[in-house]
């Protein structure tokens, strides 16, 4: 008897039953010994390393090992790789698949470049980091144009697609050309008045304080903006008008004035120069009111009000100079030395002296007149008093006809050793020698020279002294030591040491002006009589050349 199933309304046969069953068995014995003993495939993220092969195993206890060399793939590069893999004696094949999913990383970094610079977006991020290739790009390209701080966008892009997205700050920094300053001020300068930097570094390479500011001029400068050279200037410049202190003048009717007699003093930087806004009319009696313009070399200019008083000449000469003079009898005397007759309007003019009343050989007290006259008329007249003394042979009386002599003979500005040769030859011309003197009396026997002008070598060394003595000389007496005769002679020190100087004539021609100890040695040995020796031990030595 069959029997059968009903199924969703229907009646199975039993026998089909059974076949199906048969055949779901047969499958799956068919699977478990046919079925592959790998997987089919592996992802890993790019820039991982290799996986160990058990992953691509589906029996984990299963022993299996690479025939792909692995070590030569490149696990950085995004794509799908064969792999061989032994299990047993049987070699299987799977898939490794090489995939980037995660995006690149980066640090931002702020940038900073000179106005018109050009830029990379790559100078905006460091340490970027990907498994693959990564470019860098600005979302938008930043203007350097314009000086100042912008945010920056960068992208950053694997070659998977992948993308990051880093902001960054750009500071645009704008050099000037240069820097003003006035000339004659005080200077203090920093990086900041060339360059608006904030807080990046910039650093002055030109020392500033060296540059000299006191007139216009450029300098160069050169900075230091982050490892750059970096190249502006200074420009010294003059805008300030001249300031000058002003006085009124006064001037005689006939007579003109310059603008710059207004002015004391100026104070500028440069060259100014003074001139009326109007000339004033100098024909004119009367005060007026005058404006003196000063502009500089650079053109700013400045005013400053002034009085002009022009009045008639109705003022005499003024003498300056004049003094009482006192002489002793038969000396010259000199009226007119140092003395002067200004005149406001004429400046300097002649005088006459009416000495008629003075016998300068006559001991006693006389009246001088000086008088001057100016191209108006006006008169000046002044006395003077001459007091004539008795000549008495004293050092006062000798030191005043010294000094009378040395008047004659020098000049200002000349030195001492240029002195000492202008005495030594008006002693040696202007004493005749007549092997007589008085050798107890220095004094009488210079006044004996410069009186009667005669004498030996005591007289020739007596005015010597006094001459040398009133010109500020050094000096000293020498005497002969040994021989038949006396001889005197000066030692004289100019600031250059001591020297030998003998004003009295020899029958050679020797020129005895200062000699040193070896020269008159010399001088001694070919002249002989013990001519110039003296005791070394009471004087200075002489230099040896």
């Amino acid at each position: 008897m069959r029997t059968s199933r009903r199924q969703r309304g229907k009646v199975i046969p039993v026998p089909m039953i059974v076949a199906a069953a048969l055949l779901l068995c047969i499958s799956s014995l068919a699977y478990i010994i046919f079925r592959p003993r790998v997987v089919s495939s592996i992802t890993i993220e790019a820039g991982s390393s290799m996986v160990d092969v058990r992953e691509f195993l589906r029996d984990k206890n299963a022993v299996g090992s690479y025939v792909t060399d692995v070590e030569q793939l490149d696990l950085h590069r995004p794509g799908t790789y064969e792999i061989e893999i032994l299990i047993g004696e049987k070699t299987y094949t799977s898939q490794l698949v090489v995939q980037d999913s995660m995006p690149p990383t980066g640090v931002p970094v702020d940038v900073m470049v000179l106005k018109g610079d050009d830029i990379e977006a790559d100078a905006f991020v460091k340490d970027i980091f990907d498994a693959t290739e990564v470019t860098v790009a600005f979302s938008r390209r930043p203007s350097t144009k314009v000086p100042g701080n912008r945010r920056v966008e960068i992208i950053l892009s694997d070659t998977s697609g992948n993308k990051t997205v880093l902001h960054a700050t750009l500071t645009v920094l704008d050099v000037k050309d240069s820097v003003q300053v006035e000339a004659g001020s005080s200077v203090t300068l920093s990086t900041h008045d060339f360059v608006d930097h904030g807080d990046w570094p910039v650093s002055l390479i030109t020392n500033i304080n060296a540059l000299d500011f006191s007139r216009p001029s450029r300098h160069e400068i050169q900075l230091d903006i982050d490892g750059r050279r970096v190249l502006s200037a200074i420009d010294v410049v003059d805008t300030t008008p001249p300031a000058a202190v002003i006085m009124d003048q006064e001037i005689y009717l006939g007579q003109t004035i310059e603008a710059d007699a207004f002015v004391s003093y100026i104070k500028d930087v440069s060259e100014v120069t003074c001139s009326y806004r109007r000339e004033p009319n100098f024909s004119r009696e009367g005060s007026r009111e005058v404006t003196i313009v000063l502009k500089d070399a650079y053109g700013n200019e400045s005013e400053y009000k002034a009085n002009l008083l022009i009045k008639l000449d109705t003022d005499p000469p003024v003498f300056t100079g004049i003094e009482d003079i006192t002489i002793y009898e038969g000396q010259s005397i000199s009226y007119k030395k140092n003395v002067k007759a200004i005149d406001g309007k004429d400046g300097e003019v002649n005088f006459q002296v009416n000495s008629s009343k003075v016998k300068p050989n006559k001991p006693g007290t006389y009246e001088v007149t000086y008088t001057a006259v100016d191209e108006a008329g006006n008169k000046a007249v002044e006395k003077a008093v001459v007091t004539v003394k008795k000549l008495e042979v004293t050092r006062e009386a000798v030191n005043a006809l010294a000094d009378e002599i040395l008047d004659e003979i020098t000049k200002p500005g000349m030195t001492k050793r240029e002195i000492a040769y202008r005495i030594y030859k008006y002693v040696k011309r202007n004493i005749a020698y007549t092997n007589s003197s008085d050798k107890t009396n220095v004094v009488k026997e210079a006044y004996r020279g410069i009186k009667y002008k005669v004498g030996d070598c005591f007289t020739y060394y007596a005015l010597s002294e006094i001459l040398l003595t009133r010109a500020g000389i050094d000096n000293m007496r020498v005497t002969r030591v040994g021989g038949k005769t006396q001889h005197f002679w000066n030692l004289i020190n100019c600031g250059d040491g001591w020297y030998h100087f003998d004003a009295t004539p020899h029958n050679d021609g020797a020129e005895t002006f200062m000699l040193t100890d070896a020269e008159v040695e010399a001088y001694t040995r070919k002249v002989g009589r013990n001519y110039y020796t003296f005791d070394k031990s009471k004087y200075p030595r002489t230099p040896q050349e």
